[in-house]
C-alpha cells in the first residue's frame, strides 16, 4: 500500500536517549504482549484449525492411510507360500495339481488385498485432501485476521509484499503438504511398521541382524532433516523478501518507469534471489544426500539380509520361504521410507512455512482493534485534551518526534493544526488513532485516556480524509459503505447522501453503471480530485462524532475545492473536527488553530489572536500572500459541469478487452479449464527445458544418471531370483548355495554403492537445475513485466500482487516438475523398459502377460493427472479473486485500520475462500479414486503374473528361476509407476504455472513499439542541448486503454518552446496528467504525435529519452531502504557521491531534516517510505528529480503537500532549476504558475485558452476564473 501521512514526521527531530519506562512501551508494540500462560500453546499446532468434523474426516484418513500402509507388508507372506510351493514342486513334494490350486487360491488372496488397499487408500486420500483444503482456508482466514489486528509498529518492520506472499503461496505450499505428504508419510509409517512385525514373526535372528540398518535410515533421516528444515525455512523468508521488494515495485510503477529503473530493480531482485537460492541449495544438498542414501540402503539389505539367511539356512534353523518373506517384507519397509523421500523436502518446507505463519498468529497486539477490552461510553461530546505528550516511533527509538504536546480540541469545534511540513501534525492523528502509543503523558476523549477506550469503539467514532487516500478495487458503493454498520436500503440513502455532500454524486451519475461501477486497485481509474471527494464521502457516511482531515482538498482543482471545502464546513457543524492543511486560506474561519513545529506546538488562538502576535503563523499567512477577503464568485456558479470529469471510467467490462498483447493469467480468459488444462500439459515441458538451456549439460548428466538408476531395478530382479533359487538348493549343494551366495551378495553391495553415486549425481544436478530455472523464469518474468507500459498494470489481472504472486507461488508450482519428480519419472521409464526387456529375454510368454497390465497402472495415474490439473485450473480461477482481495488489504492496512474494517474484511475474505472450495469435492474424489486404483492395481496384475507363472511351472515350461524374474521386474516397475502418480499433483500445478509464466515471458515488449509505419533507432534520444528540446503535441486524441470509448484529450495541440516553462491548469480531470503521462510514454499513443526537438517521441529508444526527463508526481513513491539510495534512485548506472545529493536537499528545503537524524543518508525509510510525512516525501521526490538534471521537467502538484515556507524553499528551486529546461507542470495553486512563461488552460481534454499569465488574467476567461477563486485575480 502506499505510504500514509499518518506515518512519522521528522523535520527537525532531536535524537533523544530512551528511558526505561519507554523502551518498554516501543518495545510492547514492536514485540507484541508476552502470550497468556492459558494461551502459550494455544497457535502452536495446526490441527487447531481443524473443526471437529475436520478432525473426524483427518482421523478417518489417517486410520485408512495406516491400515492402507499396513496391508503392503502381507505381500512378502504371500509371496514367502509362493515360493515354498513352487520348491515343493521342484522338490518333487507337491503335485502339478497341488501346485495349480495353491497358486490359484493365492492368486485370491492377491485380489483380495487390492480390493482392500483400494478402499482405504481411497479413503485416506480423500479425507486428507477434503480436510486439508478446509483447514488451509481455516488457517488462510486466520492469518489474515492476527494480521489485520496487528498494531502500526508490526506493519512499520515487515514488508507488505512479504505478508502477501505468506497468504498466497506459502499456505499453498502447506496445503499441499497436509492433503498429498502426510498421507503418503503415515501409509509409509504403517508399512514400515508392519514389514518390521513381519520380519521378527517370519525369523527374529534375521530380523534382528537388519534392525541396525533401519536405526541408522531414521537416525540419519532425523538429523539431516532438522538441518533441512532450518536451511530451507531461512530461504523461504529470504523469498518473501524478494517477493515484497519485487510487489514493491510493481506497485510504484509509474515511478520505476519514469526514472528507468527497471536495469535496477532487476539487478536487486536477482541479488536477493540469490542469497535465497544459496541458503535453499544448503538444505537441497543435505535432502539430497538423504535421497540417495535411502535409495541405496535397500540393496545393501539385500546383501546383508540374504547372507545372512544363507547361513541360517544351511544351519536348517529356518526355511527359505521364510527367509524370502523376511527379506521382502525388509525391502518393502526401505521403500516404504524411500517412497517418502521425494516429498521430503514438500514436507520441510511445510513445517517450516507453518512455524513464520503460527508465529504471527500466536502474536499478542498491543493495540487489539477485535478485541472487547476496554470502555465503550454510551455518549461522546468529542472534547480531546492532550497533556505534556511525547512520542517515539517505535522502527525509529532515536528520534522523537512530539515533545511535551498540551493542546486542547473544543467539542463541537473547529480546530486546525498548521505549521511547517514534518512538525508533528499528522502524528497527532496517529495518536488520536491509536495507531502508536504515546511514551508519555496522556491523550483523552471527553476526560477518559483513550488508552482504557475500546479500540474499535474508538474508531468508530473518528471519520478519517487522509492526504495519501486509499481506494479499494470494489465499486463506488462498497468503497464509500466500507466500515459502516448501517445495512440495507438505509445504508444506500446514507451513501448518496455523503457522495451529495462531498460534491461526488455529480460525477458518479454520469457513469453507465453508477455507484455500481468499479474503482480498479487503489482508485487509479479516477483522477485526484475524484478520489478525493469518495474518501471524503467515505468518512461522513458514518456520521462521526470527530472528524480528521489531513489536506482533504490538496489534490482539488479551485472549483472543486470551493465546492467541497463548503460539504466540509456544513458536514462539521455540531461535531469536533480537526483540520491539518497548508493552504491556510481554509482553515481561517477555524474556531481553534494550532500551530506545531519541531514536534512541538509553539502557538494557540484563533486566526485573529494569532495574526496579532506576528509570530510564525502571520509569517505563514504572509508567505501564502492570503487575502482575508472572501471570493468574490458565488458557490453558484460551480455547477455540476464544471466539478464533473471528463476522465472517468465507462464500461468497467472493456478493461480487459481493449488492451493489446496476450493475457497474463490464462486462467482469466474466457477459455475452458479442462481444455486449458491440455493446451498446458502440451507445451509445459516444452518451456521448461527451452527455458534450462543453460543447464543442459547438468540436465543430462542427471537424467543420464537417472536412467542408470532406474536400470538398477531390473539388475536387482536377477540378483533377487538367483538368491531365492539358491536358498533352495538341497542340502548336498550348500557348498556351490555358499559361493553363489556370496557372489551376489557382493554383487548387491556394488549396486548399492552405484546406486548411491547414481542418486546423489541425480538429486544434486536436478534440484540445482530446477533451482536454476526457477530463478531464471523469475528473473525473465521481472524484465518482461517491467518492459510493459502502464495500461498493462492498470488491468485487473496485473495488479501487483498477482504478478508477484506469480513470481512466487506460480514458481513454487513451477518446480513441481523438477528435481526428484523429472528424476523420479526418468527411473521408472528405465525400469518398466530394462525390466520388458529382460522379461522378453528370460520368458517372452510371462513377459507379454505382465507387461500388458503396466499400461492400466500407468493410465490410472494420468488420468488422475488430468482430473486434477482441470480441478487445479478451476481453483486458480476461482482464487485469483481472493488473492487480490488479501493482497490489496495487506497493502491498505490503515485505510482498514482506521475504517474499522477487519471483520468485514475477512469476511469478504472468506467469501472468495468458500466459492473457490465450492467445487472441489467432485474432482477430490474422482482424483482420489484413480490414486487408489493405481496403488492397488499392481496386486491384481500380480495375482495375474503368479498364477499364468505358476500355470508354467506346473506345465514344465517355465523354472522357477524366469518366473521370479520376469515378476520382480515387471510387476515392482508397475508399483514405481504408481508411486510416480503420487505427484500428479504437483505436476497439475506445474504445467498450469508453465503456461502462466510462458506467456508473461512472451508478452509484447510495449515500451519499444516505435510509431506507426516506423521503425525505432536504437540510439536516437533527446537533442544534445536544451535549446533544440521544444515539444509539440499534435492533433493528438487519446482515450485510456480502459476507457475507449471516452477520450481524455481531444484533438488537443500545443507547442512548449525550448527552455521554456507551460503550466496546464484546469479543473479536475480535465486531462492535464494525462499530457504528463503522454509525454513520459506510459502510453502507447494512437491518434497524433508528440514531437521534442521535432522528432516522435515513439522513435526515440526509451531508456534514452527516460533518462533526459524528471517526473515529480502528485504522490511520490518511496522505496525501502536509506534515505540515499532513495534519492539517488534515478541514475541507475552512475555512482553519486554525497556531497551531490546534498546539495540537492539543501535546494529542496531537505537539508535540516536530513542533518537531524541520526544516521543521516544512511537511514533506513521503512517500507515504502513509512517514516516520511507528506511533505517530506514531496521535498524527496524534487531532490530526486534535481539530482538527475534533466533536459525535461515533468511537475504534477510538485509542491502541493508543502508548507508556506518549504513551498517558497521549493518553488524558488524549481525557477532556478527550470531556467535552462524545458518544463511542463500541473497545478491547482495559480500562484505556483505566474512565473510560468506559458499557461494552457485546459477543458475537459481541449485547450480553451493559452498564453501568458498576464494575458490570460486581462482577458478575465477561465484563467481569470479560477485565478479569482484563489484570491490572485
Amino acid at each position: 500500500m502506499t505510504s500514509s501521512s499518518l506515518a512519522p514526521e521528522r523535520e527537525r527531530e532531536g535524537v533523544v536517549p530512551v528511558r526505561g519506562d519507554e523502551r518498554a512501551i516501543l518495545d510492547r508494540q514492536l514485540h507484541g504482549l508476552p502470550r497468556l500462560k492459558h494461551e502459550s500453546g494455544a497457535q502452536t499446532s495446526i490441527q487447531l484449525y481443524a473443526s471437529t468434523t475436520d478432525k473426524v474426516v483427518l482421523g478417518v484418513g489417517a486410520i485408512c492411510a495406516l491400515v492402507a500402509g499396513a496391508l503392503n507388508p502381507l505381500v512378502p507372506v504371500i509371496y514367502g507360500l509362493l515360493v515354498a510351493v513352487f520348491e515343493g514342486f521342484t522338490a518333487g513334494s507337491v503335485s502339478e495339481a497341488e501346485l495349480r490350486s495353491k497358486v490359484a487360491t493365492f492368486a485370491v488372496y492377491y485380489v483380495y488385498l487390492a480390493v482392500a488397499l483400494f478402499v482405504f487408500s481411497f479413503l485416506a486420500t480423500v479425507g486428507f485432501f477434503w480436510s486439508g483444503e478446509r483447514i488451509t482456508r481455516t488457517l488462510r482466514i486466520t492469518y489474515l485476521s492476527a494480521v489485520m489486528r496487528q498494531n502500526m509498529a508490526f506493519f512499520d518492520t515487515i514488508d507488505p509484499g512479504e505478508i502477501s506472499n505468506r497468504i498466497m503461496s506459502d499456505t499453498g505450499t502447506l496445503q499441499e503438504a497436509i492433503t498429498s505428504k502426510i498421507s503418503i508419510l503415515l501409509s509409509a509409517v504403517a508399512t514400515f511398521c508392519a514389514a518390521f512385525v513381519v520380519m521378527f514373526v517370519m525369523y527374529w535372528k534375521t530380523a534382528l541382524i537388519l534392525t541396525p540398518f533401519f536405526v541408522l535410515m531414521l537416525l540419519v533421516a532425523y538429523l539431516g532433516g532438522a538441518r533441512a528444515v532450518r536451511h530451507q525455512k531461512e530461504a523461504r523468508t529470504l523469498f518473501s523478501h524478494a517477493g515484497g521488494m519485487i510487489e514493491e515495485a510493481f506497485g510504484a510503477i509509474r515511478q520505476v518507469l519514469a526514472f528507468g529503473m527497471q536495469p535496477l530493480i532487476s539487478r536487486r531482485y536477482s541479488a536477493a534471489l540469490t542469497q535465497a537460492a544459496l541458503e535453499e541449495r544448503r538444505g537441497q544438498n543435505i535432502s539430497s544426500g538423504l535421497i540417495a542414501s535411502m535409495n541405496a540402503i535397500p540393496c545393501l539389505i539385500y546383501a546383508v539380509a540374504f547372507w545372512a539367511g544363507s547361513v541360517y539356512t544351511m544351519q536348517g534353523d529356518v526355511s527359505s520361504g521364510s527367509i524370502v518373506t523376511t527379506v521382502l517384507a525388509v525391502v518393502i519397509g526401505v521403500f516404504a521410507l524411500i517412497r517418502i523421500a521425494p516429498s521430503f523436502q514438500a514436507l520441510t518446507l511445510g513445517i517450516a512455512i507453518s512455524t513464520a505463519l503460527l508465529d504471527t498468529i500466536g502474536r499478542r497486539s498491543p493495540q487489539d482493534p477485535l478485541g472487547d477490552k476496554g470502555d465503550k461510553p454510551r455518549f461522546v461530546r468529542g472534547e480531546i485534551v492532550l497533556e505534556h505528550v511525547d512520542l517515539i516511533y517505535p522502527s525509529r527509538d532515536q528520534v522523537k518526534v512530539l515533545k511535551d504536546v498540551c493542546m486542547t480540541i473544543p467539542e463541537g469545534k473547529k480546530t486546525a493544526i498548521v505549521g511547517p511540513s514534518g512538525g508533528g501534525k499528522s502524528s497527532v492523528f496517529g495518536l488520536l488513532e491509536r495507531f502508536y502509543e504515546p511514551t508519555n503523558g496522556i491523550l483523552m476523549l471527553d476526560g477518559r485516556d483513550i488508552q482504557t477506550l475500546n479500540l474499535k469503539w474508538l474508531r468508530q467514532q473518528i471519520g478519517l480524509v487522509d492526504q495519501d487516500l486509499i481506494l479499494f478495487d470494489a465499486t463506488i458503493m462498497e468503497n464509500i459503505c466500507y466500515g459502516c454498520s448501517t445495512t440495507g436500503d438505509l445504508l444506500h440513502r446514507k451513501a448518496v447522501e455523503a457522495a451529495q455532500k462531498a460534491k461526488a454524486h455529480e460525477f458518479i451519475e454520469t457513469l453507465p453503471e453508477g455507484y455500481q461501477t468499479r474503482v480498479g486497485e487503489r482508485g487509479l481509474q479516477f483522477s485526484g480530485g475524484q478520489r478525493q471527494r469518495l474518501a471524503i464521502a467515505r468518512a461522513l457516511v458514518r456520521d462521526p462524532t470527530i472528524l480528521l482531515f489531513d489536506e482533504a482538498t490538496s489534490a482539488l482543482d479551485s472549483f472543486s475545492e470551493k465546492a467541497v471545502q463548503a460539504a466540509i464546513d456544513a458536514a462539521t457543524e455540531q461535531r469536533t473536527t480537526i483540520v491539518i492543511a497548508h493552504r491556510l486560506s481554509t482553515i481561517t474561519n477555524a474556531d481553534h488553530i494550532v500551530v506545531m513545529a519541531e514536534g512541538s506546538v509553539v502557538d494557540q488562538g484563533t486566526h485573529a489572536e494569532l495574526m496579532s502576535r506576528n509570530g510564525l503563523y502571520a509569517n505563514l499567512i504572509e508567505q501564502q500572500q492570503i487575502k482575508e477577503q472572501s471570493s468574490d464568485m458565488p458557490l453558484s456558479l460551480l455547477t455540476n459541469e464544471k466539478i464533473d470529469s471528463t476522465e472517468v471510467p465507462t464500461r468497467q467490462e472493456t478493461h480487459d478487452e481493449n488492451i493489446k498483447g496476450p493475457s497474463l493469467m490464462l486462467l482469466e480468459s474466457e477459455v475452458d479449464p479442462d481444455e486449458s488444462s491440455k493446451a498446458s500439459k502440451t507445451r509445459s515441458i516444452s518451456f521448461m527445458l527451452a527455458m534450462s538451456q543453460g543447464d543442459w549439460k547438468m540436465l543430462l548428466v542427471g537424467l543420464a544418471c537417472a536412467l542408470l538408476g532406474g536400470l538398477l531395478i531390473p539388475a536387482q530382479s536377477i540378483l533377487t531370483a538367483e538368491l531365492i533359487t539358491t536358498l533352495g538348493l538341497p542340502r548336498e549343494r550348500y557348498g556351490e548355495l555358499r559361493h553363489l551366495t556370496n557372489l551376489y551378495c557382493g554383487l548387491f553391495l556394488l549396486l548399492a554403492c552405484a546406486g548411491l553415486i547414481f542418486w546423489m549425481i541425480v538429486c544434486v544436478t536436478l534440484s540445482r537445475a530446477t533451482q536454476n530455472l526457477c530463478q531464471r523464469v523469475r528473473e525473465t518474468c521481472c524484465e518482461r513485466i517491467m518492459q510493459q507500459d502502464v495500461a498493462f498494470f492498470e488491468r485487473v489481472e496485473s495488479s501487483p500482487s498477482a504478478l508477484a504472486g506469480a513470481l512466487s507461488k506460480g514458481i513454487d508450482d513451477l518446480a513441481g516438475m523438477g528435481g526428484p519428480v523429472i528424476g523420479g519419472i526418468m527411473t521408472f521409464m528405465a525400469s518398466i523398459v530394462g525390466g520388458i526387456v529382460l522379461s522378453m529375454v528370460i520368458g517372452w510368454k510371462l513377459a507379454l502377460v505382465c507387461t500388458a497390465t503396466v499400461p492400466i497402472v500407468v493410465a490410472c495415474g494420468w488420468l488422475r493427472l488430468q482430473v486434477l490439473a482441470a480441478f487445479d485450473a478451476r481453483s486458480r480461477q476461482s482464487g485469483f479473486r481472493a488473492a487480490l482481495y488479501a493482497g490489496e488489504l495487506v497493502r491498505s492496512v490503515r485505510a482498514v485500520a482506521s475504517l474499522g474494517m477487519e471483520t468485514q474484511a475477512t469476511t469478504f475474505y472468506n467469501n472468495f475462500l468458500t466459492a473457490q472450495a465450492a467445487d472441489s469435492l467432485r474432482p477430490i474424489l474422482s482424483s482420489s479414486a484413480l490414486y487408489a486404483a493405481s496403488q492397488s492395481v499392481v496386486y491384481l496384475c500380480a495375482a495375474l503374473a503368479f498364477w499364468y507363472g505358476g500355470n508354467l511351472i506346473a506345465s514344465g515350461e517355465y523354472t522357477d528361476f524366469q518366473v521370479y524374474v520376469c515378476i520382480i521386474s515387471l510387476v515392482s516397475g508397475a508399483q514405481i509407476a504408481g508411486s510416480v502418480f503420487n505427484f500428479a499433483p504437483d505436476m497439475g500445478k506445474a504445467a498450469h504455472s508453465a503456461q502462466e509464466l510462458e506467456a508473461i515471458i512472451n508478452l509484447h515488449h510495449a515500451e519499444h513499439d516505435p510509431s506507426p509505419n516506423k521503425t525505432q533507432i536504437p540510439g536516437n534520444g533527446l537533442p544534445k542541448s536544451y535549446e533544440e528540446c521544444h515539444i509539440d503535441f499534435r492533433k493528438v486524441s487519446f482515450a485510456y486503454p480502459a476507457r475507449p470509448t471516452q477520450n481524455a484529450l481531444n484533438d488537443f495541440t500545443i507547442r512548449v518552446p525550448a527552455g521554456r516553462t507551460l503550466a496546464l491548469v484546469g479543473q479536475s480531470g480535465s486531462g492535464k496528467s494525462t499530457c504528463l503521462s503522454l509525454l513520459a510514454r506510459f502510453y502507447q499513443l494512437e491518434q497524433g504525435q508528440i514531437t521534442v526537438g521535432g522528432t516522435d517521441i515513439r522513435d526515440m529508444d526509451i531508456q534514452r529519452y527516460r533518462s533526459a526527463i524528471a517526473l515529480v508526481s502528485q504522490e511520490p513513491i518511496m522505496f525501502s531502504g536509506s534515505l540515499r539510495e532513495n534519492i539517488a534512485v534515478g541514475l541507475v548506472d552512475e555512482e553519486v557521491d554525497d556531497a551531490r545529493i546534498l546539495d540537492v536537499c539543501r535546494q529542496t528545503n531537505l537539508i535540516d531534516f536530513v542533518q537531524s537524524l541520526p544516521e543521516g543518508l544512511s537511514t533506513f525509510l521503512g517500507t515504502s517510505g513509512r517514516m516520511l510525512s507528506g511533505g517530506q516525501k514531496q521535498r524527496l521526490a524534487l531532490a530526486r528529480a534535481l539530482l538527475r538534471d534533466p533536459q525535461i521537467l515533468l511537475l504534477d502538484e510538485a509542491t502541493s503537500a508543502l508548507d508556506s515556507e518549504s513551498e517558497a524553499v521549493v518553488q524558488r528551486a524549481i525557477d532556478a532549476l527550470r531556467r535552462r529546461r524545458t518544463t511542463v507542470m500541473v497545478a491547482h495553486r495559480l500562484k505556483t504558475v505566474m512565473n510560468a512563461d506559458l499557461v494552457g488552460v485546459m477543458d475537459k481534454g481541449t485547450l480553451a485558452e493559452m498564453g501568458s499569465p498576464e494575458e490570460l488574467l486581462a482577458k478575465r476567461g477561465l484563467f481569470w476564473n479560477l485565478a479569482n477563486l484563489q484570491d490572485l485575480a
